[in-house]
């Protein structure tokens, strides 16, 4: 799937759908960091973008990566990778999330699709899992394939990156 397909899926896609028997679907964006799979509710997805020229910022937090110039507007951009201390943060695109008036650019390996999954196959997360902040994610949906994405909880790491703001 290129980004103009899925810049159409966005642009079509609703927050929360029903589907026949009534059941909630959450509606993600499914992108790759190393070899985990995450997803964002596309409710807060502004854009997905390539991995322009980044400018550096003295002093900043370990995993901010620097800022971008968006149409006028700077942007911090983080590494998941390095926030979560997980293999992978090489890939050339830009998830770019607002909420709050907050808008933050999401380096990811790979942008994978748009998930639909039922509100029923979404777990929280367990309090076992290590190696992720727990409190950045909101739960762990089960894929109709057997496949896991741990879903993001935005609202929080736009809050975490009020301080890295440029």
């Amino acid at each position: 799937m290129d980004l103009r397909e899925l810049a159409e899926m966005l642009k079509s896609g609703e927050k929360k759908e029903s589907v026949a028997e009534e059941e909630e679907v959450l509606q993600l964006v499914g992108f790759r960091i190393g070899r985990e799979e995450f997803g964002v509710d596309i409710h807060f997805v502004k854009e997905i973008i390539e991995l322009p020229e980044i400018t550096r910022v003295p002093r900043a937090p370990f995993y901010v990566e620097g800022v971008i110039n968006l149409r006028g507007h700077i942007v911090p951009v983080i590494d998941l990778a390095k926030r979560f201390k997980l293999d992978g943060g090489e890939g050339d695109k830009v998830v770019v999330v607002e909420g709050d008036e907050i808008v933050i650019g999401i380096k990811v390996d790979d942008v994978t699709e748009v998930l639909r999954l039922p509100v029923s196959r979404i777990e929280p997360p367990h309090t076992m899992i290590s190696g992720i902040d727990v409190e950045y994610i909101s739960g762990i949906g089960k894929r109709e394939d057997g496949k896991v994405v741990v879903i993001l909880d935005v609202e929080k790491l736009l809050k975490g990156s009020k301080d890295v703001e440029a």
